[in-house]
């Protein structure tokens, strides 16, 4: 298995707070790695300077072999780094197909292939019911779906799902983790961002651990939460 993304001693600065302290870690093609820590802990920051949102202070990431430490986010997601936002940011005055069709033109020049795929990518995330309405008219877990589609539609690689899970009902739960499984089955890598520990440990390979902005642990959901440090840092008992 090879590795797909690579962070090396990433560290992010902002002025004389260190968000992210030297973070090494790794995700293979085709698994699903659940980041997790408390609030505060510097994953969201983490996922910025992956998708070329602000620039790491010093460290290196490394995606399919290519280093995209310095690349604007355009260049990353053509490059197939897909990313979700924990508030979604769809373009509400636009409808779910041309929110979908924007992010499809950044991988495809044709516009009839393009709608093409933004049909499919729709059907996928559950959301063609809701194809002509305006995002801004949709419920949370549709527009927590259709910022699912918005990513999906440039044809990622590695697709970085920030906090999917906020905000839904149980049953909601259970239908994003059944698209978050057929996007896996698909051949897309996930690394996500999650609170909900039983969606992490139901669906990950692998889990990292984050606390102020360092790596506490990694390793497969059983390791983690067996884990003493973990257990501590998750009831407040650490002191970093």
């Amino acid at each position: 298995m090879n590795s797909i993304l690579e962070i090396k001693n990433a560290t992010k600065k902002f002025g004389g707070l260190i968000a992210n302290d030297n973070i090494t870690f790794s995700v293979q093609e085709g698994e699903i790695v659940g980041l997790v820590g408390p609030n505060g802990a510097g994953k969201t920051t983490l996922f910025n300077s992956v998708s070329g949102a602000h620039s790491l202070t010093s460290g290196q990431v490394v995606f399919n072999g290519e280093d995209i430490t310095k690349k604007k986010p355009y260049e990353i997601c053509k490059l197939g780094v897909g990313r979700t936002f924990q508030i979604p940011q769809s373009l509400n005055e636009m409808s779910v197909f041309e929110n979908v069709l924007v992010a499809a033109l950044n991988r495809h020049g044709s516009i009839s292939v393009a709608k093409e795929h933004t049909q499919k990518v729709i059907a996928m995330c559950g959301l063609a019911s809701f194809i002509y309405m305006h995002a801004g008219n949709l419920n949370v877990m549709q527009k927590k779906r259709l910022e699912i589609a918005r990513a999906l539609a440039t044809e990622p690689k590695l697709l970085l799902l920030d906090e999917t899970m906020a905000g839904l009902s149980g049953v909601e739960r259970k239908e994003a983790i059944n698209l978050i499984q057929r996007i896996k089955i698909s051949g897309i890598t996930i690394l996500m961002i999650e609170h909900v520990m039983e969606v992490v440990m139901n669906v990950s390979d692998r889990v990292v651990v984050l606390t102020s902005g360092r790596l506490l642990a990694e390793g497969t959901p059983e390791e983690v939460t067996q884990n003493q440090q973990v257990i501590n840092a998750y009831l407040g008992g650490m002191t970093n």
